[in-house]
């Protein structure tokens, strides 16, 4: 009488085991076991490419799986963030976050992918976006930048490295927060807009330390004002725009995003293992030959300012949307 019952039992958990892996999966339990993917959706070489890379060279230590950068340019990022928000939520398939290609295009224009598609993992580090001015300019600091653009509307000439980036967006808001106006010169990047400032053609522009900090330091720029919660510790002496009266950040953030519906115990271990790449030795070296370091943030507090980027960059458009 006891055979068809421990039959029974057998065969029932046998049957169970799938549902078994299904549970330790939702669990992170068996995650990973096998490579993960992370797209970077811009080019080879940038400061993202660089970030992403360096830190993943050491994941299979941390992770027990190697993580494989792939390249997938196109649309300013759109391309590469629709394709991770496509893929599988099982942690396989990542994404090189930005905020231009994850907070401003979805906001600005409703296209690439944004924290209602994705979500975060962690961040790996950011620069802030630092406001700069030629010497001669008729203002020293970023209060007397406002009280004369104020005194003179539309004569301060301000270059930015192409619409809605990490020069223009910032300016945009500190236009809207001050009621001051201004003549806007677009280039294509970065490198143009130092030339046009470095030449006297603007007058003040927005760019990365990294970038200006030679000419800083020789006194072909001046320093205005930081565009972080927190002084720069290059710039100690700079003040935040915060703490000149107008609330105003721009962070060029460097994070980890997975697709929607991830479940939670995989996105805490990629959060975890990633935390402890950023904490290597061999990882902060490389970064720091790049002239960054670590500001590693969690997945709630990372989503938490990646929401409130993205809704400013969305009312921001309200007011600057053509009728």
């Amino acid at each position: 009488m006891r055979k068809p019952r421990m039959k029974g039992m057998v065969i029932g958990l046998f049957l169970a085991l799938p549902f078994f892996g299904v549970g330790q999966l939702l669990h992170g339990q068996e995650f990973p076991t096998k490579p993960v993917t992370l797209i970077n959706p811009m080019g080879a070489g940038g400061s993202h490419d660089l970030t992403m890379r360096a830190v993943t060279s050491v994941a299979a230590d941390y992770l027990g799986q190697p993580i494989v950068v792939q390249i997938r340019p196109g649309g300013g990022g759109a391309i590469g963030s629709e394709l991770v928000a496509k893929a599988p939520p099982d942690g396989y398939t990542l994404l090189a976050g930005g905020p231009g290609w994850n907070s401003t295009l979805p906001a600005v224009e409703g296209r690439s992918k944004g924290p209602d598609d994705l979500v975060a993992v962690c961040r790996i580090n950011y620069s802030p976006t630092i406001l700069t001015a030629r010497p001669d300019a008729p203002f020293k600091t970023f209060k007397e930048m406002i009280e004369w653009a104020k005194a003179n509307p539309g004569k301060l000439i301000y270059g930015h490295t192409g619409p809605w980036g990490a020069a223009d967006t910032p300016w945009k808001q500190i236009m809207a927060k001050t009621g001051i106006t201004s003549k806007v010169v677009p280039h294509d990047g970065g490198g143009p807009a130092l030339i046009a400032i470095l030449g006297g053609h603007i007058d003040v522009t927005g760019g990365f330390s990294a970038q200006s900090m030679a000419h800083i330091k020789t006194g072909k720029l001046r320093v205005l004002a930081v565009l972080d919660y927190k002084r720069e510790p290059d710039l100690p002496d700079v003040p935040t725009a915060i703490e000149e009266g107008v609330d105003v950040v721009y962070l060029m953030w460097r994070g980890i995003l997975a697709p929607k519906g991830t479940p939670r115990p995989i996105i805490e271990k990629l959060a975890t293992a990633f935390k402890k790449m950023t904490e290597d030795k061999s990882v902060i070296g490389m970064l720091k030959r790049f002239g960054d370091e670590v500001q590693y943030l969690g997945p709630d507090e990372f989503g938490k300012l990646w929401r409130q980027e993205y809704e400013a960059h969305k009312e921001l458009a309200r007011l600057y949307k053509k009728p």
